[in-house]
């Protein structure tokens, strides 16, 4: 998998597959969509086939002209965008997912080299509910089950996993703390995560690439326009 950002790139290494899943995470309105756009167009670049799955309302359409008029428009043939709507079809989808590889094995052509998720816990968050302890069990459940269907794709197949995620909130030791929504179960199965965040300069992102191995994270800068990070 390749990034809009050439020293991430060079961090991850000259590998062609990340194993393991890749999460980009942050606040609302950081760039996180802008980026995974990004990174779908340049791996078309390379040859790969991207599936897109976006599951907010509003199609960002916008974004997606400003990002392709820098690039050519016949790479957007080799992205499927998918929108959905609701919990359980991105949950049927992802489940499918596998079917549908294994049916098209003997067609190069329609091989699938990268999924990316835009967002993977938006509409799970929506449906949790404080009051029905029972509800969040069987979501939790089938977040977990995507993650893992994900990664069995990533390790079987050799297709890439991007997935998109939003910000939630933990008190550890007293301190309210940023995390990736869906807590435990990301941090499970999750292998590499790059948060995006606002800095003092407008239009500046401050990224912090980490990994399951490592203690230590990697910070990088980047200016953010309608084209994208650069």
């Amino acid at each position: 998998m390749h990034f809009p950002l050439f020293q991430i790139n060079k961090t991850i290494g000259p590998s062609e597959l990340i194993k393991g899943i890749f999460s980009i995470w942050g606040e609302i309105g950081v760039g996180k969509t802008i980026f995974a756009i990004q990174t779908a167009i340049i791996n078309t670049l390379n040859g790969k086939n991207v599936i897109y799955i976006y599951s907010k309302p509003n199609f960002p359409y916008e974004r997606i002209k400003n990002i392709v008029q820098t690039n050519s428009k016949n790479l957007l043939d080799k992205i499927l965008f998918i929108q959905v709507l609701d919990y359980q079809e991105l949950y049927t989808i992802i489940f499918n997912l596998e079917f549908n590889i294994l049916d098209n094995l003997s067609e190069k052509d329609n091989n699938i080299d990268l999924i990316i998720i835009d967002s993977i816990t938006n509409l799970y968050r929506l449906e949790l509910n404080r009051d029905k302890k029972e509800k969040n069990f069987i979501l939790n459940y089938k977040l977990n089950q995507i993650l893992a269907n994900l990664y069995n794709l990533n390790s079987n197949y050799e297709i890439e996993i991007l997935i998109i995620n939003e910000v939630s909130r933990a008190n550890i030791n007293g301190q309210t703390i940023q995390i990736q929504s869906g807590g435990k179960i990301m941090e499970y199965w999750v292998s590499y995560s790059l948060k995006i965040e606002r800095t003092e300069k407008l239009n500046y992102r401050k990224l912090i690439l980490s990994r399951k191995e490592e203690k230590i994270p990697r910070d990088y800068f980047s200016i953010l326009s309608e084209k994208g990070f650069k």
